[in-house]
């Protein structure tokens, strides 16, 4: 009896102490959700320090404390961070495509390529595949970009936005392959928005038509009216009609939700057409 007290005794002491570091991780999980960057990393760093965090969750933590890093700006902290995750778990799919990331928040944008490479090369998916060409359109490899969403349209038979942006992308290469573009889009399994967009680069409608089509649906007529806008302006880039794209550039900018793909890709161009 005494024997079994004694072992009690001891787990009791003995537990807070072991689930101090898996305690200090929870409250970093539930500041991410928050959220909460900077308690996030102090408490990411406690777990860490904390030295009995499941060799599991230690990868993890690295990721986290990366991902509020990041969000906070400070991106070669982030950095250390993803590379130590990664040297932990090297097939750690989400810590490959935020240290993408980071490494573009650093200027070193063919580390960043190197990285988004190995993310496909562990998880060939077409959400992995359409962040590579987003990332590649962002840089202006725009050739690479548009084998990318060629890929994805393959992928991904639902949706019509890859095939627009292989349209964009290999347009601004100096040629579309109508019948290609053709091909790609009768594969599609839609035939609602943004399908008039599609109609439009392939000649079969003008901008006027586009926007009316935007317009019918009330309850996402802003949306479409943005990303009309931002299409259309990258047709018109292709056609050397740089005033008037710059233009509804300014104007997706303006309007587009700033977790649309479109409102960045927006930004982009207006900081590199000239």
């Amino acid at each position: 009896m005494l024997r079994r007290s004694v072992i009690a005794m001891f787990l009791a002491m003995a537990c807070p102490a072991f689930a101090a570091g898996y305690d200090d991780y929870m409250r970093g999980v539930e500041a991410m959700h928050a959220p909460n960057t900077d308690l996030a990393i102090q408490s990411f760093t406690q777990a860490l320090a904390d030295g009995d965090l499941a060799a599991t969750y230690v990868p993890v933590a690295h990721f986290y404390r990366a991902a509020a890093y990041l969000a906070k700006g400070q991106c070669a902290t982030a950095l250390a961070d993803l590379d130590e995750a990664i040297k932990l778990k090297a097939d750690y799919l989400d810590a490959v495509m935020l240290r993408a990331n980071a490494l573009r928040c650093l200027d070193r944008k063919d580390d960043a390529v190197a990285d988004l490479n190995a993310a496909v090369a562990l998880s060939p998916t077409a959400v992995i595949y359409r962040a590579r060409g987003q990332f590649r359109w962002n840089i202006g490899q725009f050739a690479d970009a548009a084998g990318d969403f060629a890929e994805v349209a393959r992928l991904d038979h639902k949706s019509a936005y890859p095939v627009l942006w292989f349209a964009i992308s290999v347009a601004r290469t100096g040629s579309l392959d109508q019948d290609k573009f053709a091909k790609m889009v009768s594969d599609l399994d839609v035939d609602d928005w943004p399908m008039p967009l599609l109609d439009f680069f392939r000649g079969r409608s003008d901008p006027d038509k586009v926007y009316r089509e935007a317009a019918d649906n009330a309850t996402a007529a802003a949306d479409q009216k943005c990303e009309a806008d931002f299409y259309i302006a990258e047709w018109r880039l292709t056609h050397g009609e740089v005033p008037t794209a710059k233009s509804l550039l300014q104007q997706a900018a303006n309007e587009c939700p700033h977790n649309f793909v479109e409102y960045g890709a927006a930004m982009t161009d207006l900081r590199r057409v000239p």
